[in-house]
């Protein structure tokens, strides 16, 4: 049986915002503890995904019947960041959760694990009226305005490392590794204070990070309502929070949380929380997205190894015969980069257009290895742009179609691409932040090359210099770039070559390319070097963006950048929609052969 089959996704009517879950149904011996798993914030959430979804299968076999879901206004949940009351939403949402699985598990204790932020929302949630008896609390402090100051100086420390210029927020607001916290969600997780509880679970677990202790403050908040806690080291918390590629699972602290639930404590005055009315559940999530109704659903697509997972947003009403489907930018999930692949999908439905947000095998929550990822080459194996075929295959069989468009950053780029080459069915690629396109061991050298190239020249967005390396460094470097350059220039010549007659054959079968980059890539300079942008004639249908010319944005962490992505994406899906109703197709204003 496949993790997926073994696995229930659904839709929660959680109050007052409809939420995304799914089920791991205990298997073998049933116990009487089910796990309701709460998740960390922003890129803790897209980093620490696979890692939760090992530890709810881990804790199905175990007996625990186990229950995940995206907060509202965060992954595949419905809601925005800006959305009022957003911590109300989060709170009430994680209480409808618990009622939920109480009534599903039939279990007479539920146990809240909470990571950061959930642990957080999960543990205020008691006095809100959730039926949570027992609580499990990794890297959560007893106030959120311990929780937005970590917040509020990661964020000042990443804001350092990227030019003047975005866009300024409203006061009290934050953008965190790319995802934004309202100036009101801001104040209100700030008045968050758990030694202000009323209520208390029956005993609890806290546990600690890498070179940080349990917040001092929070087992005595605990105490004093009678909790029986226990302290824990948390090892493994860095590693879950690694880049999505690297990032593993904390084993050790899966054994931990698992002997301390089947611990014989039994406190003597324990009487589980009445559950009130469970939600309802649904099978697809309404949404209404600019005044147009909106609809999303999961969808499986069976593979030898298992079967991917998808998120399909479809119209409610006329749809067009152009269909969509988002790819994974590396590692990261479905709901892509900050979750602009939601966005993208929840807007283009709403005009009519079906999206598909895909997780690839290994990835998310498709089955396959997830282990091997720390190896670039690994993104790019042809078995991928395979997967991607067998998920329009779906679609079709759905209705839906004839015609597709594939997109997505970094190597979902490049499965974009080949999938256009391959598939007839396939009439445009969008293509954000491409590393390599035409893939072979080699293309780590030329990103390396890039990065050298960066680092010789050394400013920040100004032209102004950072800092003035020593002689000896400075003529390091040059030497390296020169001997690197002499061995890979014939290659890349070559796989320059190569990349044209790509090209050649998307503009000889009718098929339109949008390559959109933002800031120092590697691999925009080396259309650069090739003269490929004093050749866009050639290809009539191909598109070449550039969004600005900052450092380190190839996630496109900053706001502003992520409006101007949108917008090109969104020109690109609009001139495909022309072309397909044979209508004059309206030159993009994209900057095509700007330098930066």
């Amino acid at each position: 049986m496949s993790g997926i089959e073994a696995m229930r996704p659904l839709y929660l009517a959680a109050d007052p915002t409809p939420v995304f879950a799914v089920l791991h149904p205990a298997t073998g011996h049933v116990r009487e503890r089910a796990v309701l798993l709460c998740p960390p914030f922003g890129w803790e959430e897209i980093c620490s995904a696979r890692s939760r979804r090992a530890w709810s299968e881990r804790l199905a076999a175990d007996g625990h019947s186990t229950l995940r879901f995206d907060l509202p206004g965060t992954g595949d949940s419905a809601g925005t960041p800006e959305d009022p009351d957003l911590v109300a939403a989060w709170i009430g949402a994680t209480t409808s959760a618990a009622a939920w699985l109480r009534a599903a598990s039939g279990c007479p204790t539920i146990v809240a694990v909470g990571i950061g932020l959930g642990g957080l929302i999960a543990a205020r949630a008691l006095d809100a009226g959730a039926p949570i008896d027992e609580l499990v609390l990794w890297g959560v402090p007893a106030r959120g305005r311990t929780l937005t100051r970590e917040l509020r100086a990661f964020s000042r420390l990443q804001a350092s490392e990227l030019p003047q210029g975005d866009d300024p927020l409203p006061d009290g607001a934050l953008v965190v590794a790319g995802h934004l916290l309202s100036a009101g969600t801001v104040a209100a997780l700030d008045a968050l204070d758990l030694e202000t509880s009323v209520r208390s679970p029956s005993r609890a677990l806290l546990l600690g990070r890498e070179g940080m202790q349990v917040d001092p403050s929070l087992r005595p908040a605990l105490e004093r309502l009678g909790t029986d806690v226990r302290v824990a080291d948390g090892p493994g918390f860095g590693a879950m929070m690694s880049e999505p590629h690297d990032a593993r699972p904390p084993l050790v602290v899966f054994d931990t949380v698992a002997s301390w639930l089947l611990g014989d404590f039994r406190a003597a005055d324990r009487r589980s929380v009445p559950a009130g009315d469970p939600p309802p559940e649904l099978r697809t999530l309404e949404l209404t997205v600019a005044g147009a109704g909106v609809r999303e659903t999961p969808v499986l697509v069976e593979q030898p190894f298992g079967s991917l997972f998808g998120v399909l947003a479809e119209p409610a009403g006329p749809q067009a015969t152009v269909c969509v489907v988002l790819l994974n930018a590396g590692a990261i999930t479905h709901i892509g980069p900050n979750r602009m692949w939601v966005e993208i999908a929840r807007r283009w439905a709403a005009r009519g257009v079906p999206v598909l947000r895909l997780d690839i095998g290994g990835i998310g929550e498709s089955d396959g290895p997830s282990d091997a990822w720390s190896d670039d080459a690994s993104f790019y194996v042809p078995e991928f742009v395979d997967e991607a075929r067998a998920a329009l295959d779906v679609l079709q069989t759905r209705g839906l179609g004839p015609r597709f468009v594939l997109g997505g950053l970094c190597s979902g780029a490049h499965w974009s691409l080949h999938g256009a080459l391959r598939d007839e069915r396939v009439t445009g690629a969008l293509m954000i932040n491409p590393r390599a396109l035409m893939w072979d061991r080699w293309a780590i050298t030329v990103a390396l090359m890039g990065r050298l190239r960066a680092l010789h020249s050394a400013h920040d967005g100004r032209g102004a210099a950072r800092a003035a390396p020593s002689r000896s460094s400075v003529a390091l470097r040059a030497a390296i770039r020169r001997l690197l350059l002499f061995l890979v220039r014939p290659w890349e010549r070559a796989r320059a070559r190569h990349l044209d007659r790509a090209f050649d054959q998307l503009r000889d079968t009718g098929k339109s390319a949008l390559v959109c980059f933002t800031g120092d890539e590697p691999l925009y300079q080396q259309f650069e070097r090739d003269g490929r942008l004093t050749r866009l004639g050639r290809w009539p249908d191909l598109e070449i963006d550039l969004i600005a010319a900052t450092p380190d944005t190839h996630t496109l962490r900053p706001l502003r950048m992520q409006r101007e992505v949108h917008a090109s994406l969104d020109s690109a899906i609009a001139r495909e929609l022309q072309r397909g109703a044979g209508a004059p197709v309206v030159p993009s204003a994209a900057r095509r052969a700007a330098t930066p």
